[in-house]
């Protein structure tokens, strides 16, 4: 596999544990569960961007 194979599998797997949490959060009740699980799948998201966009420019 590709190095960018594994970064994809890796954030794609980080954003699922946020999903996780978020939905924990959520059934709890507890805000700062939610807020931080939502700021992790945003941040992953970000992440995601340049690992993306690198796999575009090289076509």
């Amino acid at each position: 596999m590709q190095e960018r194979t594994f970064q994809l599998l890796g954030l794609l797997g980080f954003i699922l544990s946020g999903m996780f949490f978020t939905a924990a959060g959520i059934k709890s009740g507890d805000l700062l569960t939610l807020g931080g699980s939502l700021v992790w799948i945003l941040a992953c998201l970000i992440w995601l961007i340049p690992v993306l966009r690198d796999k575009d420019q090289e076509r």
